[in-house]
């Protein structure tokens, strides 16, 4: 750190170093603000269609070196700088995609300058999304400056039709009209240019460097290759959202962090700039006046998808007690209410577990030995696989938990809880075949409701708790799933669950 000593022996700190040491400051408190906002935003958002728009590149200079004593100078315009990328990044800070924009554009390149001084790139764009988030193309779309310039992009990359076909704003106003947003000219001189023997020169050389610039793409190695050069084309509309029937032909699940020195994954490539005016020299033509814009950036609509990845899902009816027990079980800030559909998306709670498979507060003298995240899933509702109640906006979520537990109401305001279990395995086989498979659990809450009073009504409970266990093997077989007894009201029996929870997380 830099620092003064003065002539007395006190040493003083220059302004500069507060000065750094107060911006790596600013960035840690800012790091923390932005995990803590993530974390505590009430919008859940887990779907998103996006618009990306990579930049475009910048324009070519057609420019001459002026000195002294130099009359006529050398052509010296600068070539245009490259449009900025668009990449997608994988945050663990980020929860949901609610901060994600529905349109991200990237920066466009700079012009090239006088002097030979080419332009500057332009910045590139990133998109935070958490882990666990589906990327999927719905196509790559045509910005207003691809449109503009592709009809002469294509008359220009075909000799015959270059040679067949005279350019003229009477006959063909639109290939005139796309012409003069691929060339930049000398001011006064654009009607000269086109009609000079050397322009058809000039457009030979362009249709090279086309083809070039194509062919190094295709040949780049498929990590490099961006998601809108792997698409199809598609003319879907943004407004219609994840229904949109388009399929861009390519899809990736985010399932790990980006390493910090990975940019990510590249969405969109910028344009390449345009030429100045001496890429455009030719044996008998020493002064061109002529120069290219640069070139479109590539545009896409992809659609997001965040699925919660959890080792444990909590998933039952409407009201069967989840949110509460995962309070019980987690420091979860879960809300919790006596009506149905308290829970309208999912929450994620963590279970401190020790050595022995207890379960670990803040006074816990014992050190952790484990870990494990658990989903309270929203209320599961008879047809929600045909989007009924919350539907597939919540069952997504349970393709990323590595075990479900199913928590059912055995409380004497259902008579029939094992009808509760049919609904929701025949729900779960319904969005997705095998997913039953993975409920590894039954919990019974609300049991403390059970046998209040006489022997009767004791005995009464013990048969209904009877038959749901017969309910269950019938239903999981030849899976022997256990069957758990408690009330999460009154933190009755959660030692026993948490045994078992520690159990089911071993066999996996």
């Amino acid at each position: 750190m830099a620092c003064t000593r003065l002539w007395y022996g006190a040493v003083v700190r220059s302004p500069c170093a507060f000065r750094v040491r107060s911006v790596a400051i600013d960035a840690q408190v800012k790091r923390k603000a932005d995990v803590a906002r993530n974390r505590k935003a009430r919008h859940f958002v887990d779907t998103l269609v996006v618009e990306v728009q990579a930049g475009h590149g910048g324009d070519g200079c057609v420019s001459f070196h002026r000195e002294k004593y130099v009359q006529l100078g050398p052509a010296a315009g600068g070539h245009g700088g490259t449009g900025g990328h668009v990449y997608v990044r994988c945050d663990p800070s980020i929860h949901s995609l609610a901060r994600v924009p529905k349109r991200v554009v990237a920066q466009n390149g700079t012009h090239g300058e006088g002097d030979w001084l080419h332009g500057k790139g332009g910045r590139s764009a990133t998109i935070h999304v958490p882990v666990g988030t589906t990327v999927r193309s719905l196509g790559w779309t045509t910005n207003e400056r691809l449109a503009q310039a592709q009809p002469y992009l294509a008359h220009v990359k075909s000799a015959r039709a270059r040679k067949s076909v005279v350019i003229d704003p009477t006959t063909t106003p639109e290939l005139a009209h796309s012409r003069s947003c691929v060339w930049r000219h000398f001011p006064r001189f654009e009607d000269d240019n086109y009609e000079r023997a050397h322009f058809a020169a000039a457009e030979t050389k362009l249709a090279q460097e086309l083809r070039a610039y194509r062919a190094m793409l295709r040949h780049l190695p498929e990590s490099q290759q961006s998601v809108a050069s792997q698409s199809r084309w598609t003319a879907c509309d943004p407004r219609d959202g994840m229904q949109s029937p388009q399929d861009g032909g390519w899809s990736l699940d985010l399932l790990e962090p980006t390493p910090p020195s990975d940019p990510g994954v590249l969405l969109a490539r910028g344009g390449a700039g345009g030429f100045g005016n001496p890429h455009f020299l030719l044996e008998r033509y020493h002064a061109p006046k002529i120069a290219t814009r640069g070139m479109p950036g590539e545009s896409l609509l992809l659609a997001l998808e965040y699925k919660q990845p959890s080792d444990m899902g909590l998933v039952g009816l409407p009201n069967a007690g989840k949110s509460t027990l995962l309070r019980c079980l987690s420091r979860a800030d879960a809300e919790v209410g006596s009506y149905s559909f308290t829970t309208l998306r999912p929450n994620l709670g963590v279970m401190r577990l020790g050595a022995d498979g207890h379960l670990l507060t803040e006074q816990s003298p014992q050190p952790e030995s484990q870990r494990l995240v658990v989903a309270d899933m929203p209320g599961l509702i008879e047809d929600a696989s045909r989007d009924r109640g919350l539907g597939h906006d919540f069952l997504r979520h349970m393709e990323r938990c590595s075990t479900l537990v199913a928590v059912v109401d055995i409380g004497p305001m259902n008579p029939r809880p094992g009808m509760d279990l049919v609904i929701l395995r025949r729900e779960l086989e319904a969005y997705r075949a095998g997913l039953s498979d993975r409920v590894a659990l039954v919990v019974a809450n609300k049991a403390d409701l059970l046998g209040e009073g006489s022997s009767a009504a004791r005995s009464e409970a013990q048969e209904k708790l009877t038959k749901l266990r017969y309910d269950v093997d019938a239903l999981f077989s030849p899976r022997a799933v256990p069957v758990v007894p408690i009330s999460a009201k009154r933190h009755l029996n959660i030692d026993r669950l948490v045994q078992q929870l520690h159990q089911v997380s071993h066999q996996d």
